[in-house]
């Protein structure tokens, strides 16, 4: 674009030079002849040779307008209101403009050179004068002050104009201009575009058409506009990032070399309670305390990123996120930003960053026998309380999903912290519960970490296999329970907690406390509220439910059609003792998924400990004595038990038919029709 437009300036010197080199020249009366051909209809072709084609053009417009060159009309003036609506819109063309067109008045000053701005109109907003003499002259010929529509439809062929039509740069001279008024005047003229490329405005430099006329005015005003429009892309750009930086929603501050804050962005405002002109200025020791990593961050240069300081203020906690270093090109440290949290927004992030959310609900408990629904109606109920919760159950019976339903029914909006305190070697649970200050570990993150109990506040934390606790810090953990408050290794402050645990245990915690492995008084701070969880072999036919949900969740997962449970399967699966509970018992559907053919899990499809045990004599006569109880026909559908007592009768009897129906008190024809409806009698002989 430079290179065009310093081809452009230079072709107009030169026609200068020959118009100013003698102004009654022969070019002078010819452009004047040529303009009286336009008018009175006749165009020789050979006498534009000389004159520019868009000039002609714009010649041959004006007259269409019926515009009498010799007597001119001024353009149409915007009243008041409807001036400053303009000047309200175009506020950053009149703002980046200013600081040039103050430059341009400081060096024009004293001279007959006149500067006019306009927007992407016409409508002039900026008219300044070298020396007030010349207004003066120029007003007594037409109108120039700002709020005047410049047109070519109003005053003919004129530079500023023509620059906006034809988005480039242009100069004319003298009798170039459609109207003699403009005849005595010289006008450079360059349009403003902005970022996108669209037509802002104009700027224009006018001077007197003369042999003092300086032919690199038009230089002066592509320059001009060039920084016009440099300052605009800068403005834009300021705009977006302050825009930004308001938007972002954490407390960010950025803090200079000095220490002082330079800037807050409106989350940093909100959470520090004050106004912008309250904090700007203030020293960053002033507001948050000293704090030795913002320091360390603006003489080293060195980020620091997931702090998790904690921060005491006022009556509120806040946490300092980050601290990174703002750079020069030559990489000095010039200021650096600082991201802070309120403690409640801080665990939000925590938890999206860690995954401490829980993700189970009461209604994702499956199951509908006694047992199971007593303890879940007595978990709803606990969960109303903010007392401590001790859950007792064997391994694999769901310990963890009570607890998160508790936790979702309770708390739901903090963070759900759960720990096993079997699965963490003795060395390292310390630092896991209460974390550790930086420095405190050789080859441990200098910067600290928080511990679980510390995550975990507002929220939940649960700790699972709480019988394998370390006896010597039993009384450490009891005092956080009983003070609310927890001290990392190595720190030298108390931090407040605020949090619902839930133990859980598969252990007889008081059997521990006799033989001196476990804290009685610790055991009287948990189980202010206990809750028994049944294993899954005492819950009768949530094993067939839950087989069913397994199967279905599973096959999902491997987008394959359910197969669906045979009898002869169910009839296993209930007879299994599950000492893994209802974890083995999803373990084992997903061994059957992937091993059943043609749609259906047949016995041989369930891992060999569940299909594989041996049916001895007395327990086939114990099975066929077998009368269920109340409870248990209460958690069997009709289906079942009938599936169960005819097996039992055909593996007492080694598949006769006859003697399995007299024992059923069945007719044979009957008999049949149930094995075959039920499938059961191939499947029975793969066992006898």
């Amino acid at each position: 674009m430079e290179k065009m437009l310093s081809s452009i300036v230079k072709k107009r010197e030169e026609i200068l030079e020959e118009i100013l080199g003698n102004k009654e020249s022969l070019l002078t009366e010819r452009i004047k002849r040529q303009k009286q051909q336009i008018l009175s209809g006749r165009i020789d072709k050979s006498l534009f040779e000389s004159l520019r084609p868009e000039i002609v053009e714009s010649w041959i417009r004006s007259h269409y307008y019926g515009l009498d060159p010799f007597k001119f009309r001024d353009g149409p003036v915007l009243d008041k209101p409807e001036f400053e609506e303009v000047v309200s819109k175009e506020g950053s063309l009149v703002k980046a403009a200013d600081p040039y067109i103050n430059k341009l008045r400081t060096a024009l000053s004293d001279t007959d050179y006149l500067i006019l701005l306009t927007d992407e109109h016409g409508v002039s907003l900026r008219v300044i004068v070298g020396n007030p003499k010349v207004l003066a002259h120029v007003n007594k010929k037409f109108y120039l002050a700002p709020g005047v529509v410049w047109a070519e439809q109003t005053v003919g062929t004129c530079s500023h104009v023509m620059c906006r039509l034809l988005r480039s740069p242009i100069q004319l001279c003298g009798p170039e201009f459609y109207s003699e008024v403009f005849y005595d005047a010289a006008c450079s003229s360059a349009p403003i575009l902005d970022v996108y490329g669209n037509l802002a405005g104009s700027l224009t430099i006018v001077s007197p058409f003369s042999c003092h006329h300086n032919p690199h005015s038009l230089a002066l005003a592509v320059s001009s506009v060039l920084n016009i429009q440099n300052e605009m892309q800068i403005a834009l750009h300021r705009q977006l990032i302050n825009v930004t930086f308001e938007a972002i929603d954490q407390a960010i501050l950025i803090v200079n070399k000095n220490g002082v804050i330079a800037r807050a962005n409106m989350k940093a405002r909100e959470t520090l309670d004050c106004s912008d002109k309250e904090i700007v200025g203030m020293n960053i020791e002033a507001v948050l305390g000293r704090q030795n990593m913002i320091t360390s961050v603006l003489e080293t240069g060195e980020p620091v990123f997931d702090a998790d300081i904690e921060i005491l203020k006022s009556d509120q906690r806040l946490q300092l996120r980050s601290v990174q270093p703002i750079k020069d090109h030559c990489r000095k440290t010039l200021a650096c930003v600082v991201t802070l949290d309120k403690v409640e927004q801080s665990r939000k992030i925590v938890k999206q960053v860690n995954g401490l959310e829980a993700n189970c609900t009461f209604d994702n408990i499956i199951g509908t026998s006694a047992k199971l629904v007593k303890s879940v109606d007595m978990a709803r109920k606990f969960a109303r309380l903010d007392a401590n919760i001790l859950i007792h159950g064997e391994s694999g019976t769901g310990k963890e999903m009570f607890a998160q339903a508790i936790h979702n029914e309770s708390r739901p909006d903090g963070p759900f912290v759960a720990i096993n305190c079997s699965a963490i070697p003795k060395a390292l649970i310390e630092s896991e519960l209460f974390g550790y200050e930086g420095g405190t570990f050789t080859g441990a993150d200098r910067r600290g970490r928080p511990g679980k109990i510390e995550l975990a506040n507002e929220g939940t934390l649960f700790l699972d296999e709480i019988g394998d606790l370390p006896l010597e810090l039993q009384p450490v953990f009891l005092r956080v329970l009983e003070e609310k408050k927890v001290m990392r290794i190595g720190g030298r402050r108390y931090i407040p907690v605020n949090f619902r645990l839930i133990a859980a245990t598969n252990k007889n915690l008081l059997e521990l406390i006799d033989k001196n492995l476990f804290r009685r008084d610790l055991y009287y701070r948990l189980a202010t509220l206990q809750i028994n969880i049944p294993p899954l072999r005492e819950r009768g036919s949530d094993i067939i439910k839950l087989a069913k949900t397994f199967i279905a969740t599973i096959s999902k997962r491997q987008r394959i059609a359910a197969p669906a449970l045979s009898n002869a399967a169910i009839f296993y699966l209930l007879r299994y003792s599950w000492p893994g509970n209802v974890r083995q018992l999803e373990n084992a559907m997903l061994y059957a998924v992937n091993m059943s053919r043609e749609g259906i899990i047949k016995p041989e499809d369930l891992p060999q400990e569940i299909s594989g045990m041996p049916v001895s004599d007395d327990e086939v006569d114990t099975m066929l004595r077998f009368k269920p109880t109340k409870s248990v026909q209460n958690n069997l559908t009709i289906k079942e038990m009938e599936i169960i007592m005819i097996v039992q009768a055909l593996l007492q009897t080694g598949n006769n038919i006859s003697e399995a129906a007299n024992m059923l008190g069945m007719s044979r024809s009957t008999l049949y029709r149930k094995i075959k409806e039920y499938a059961l009698l191939d499947e029975i002989k793969t066992k006898i």
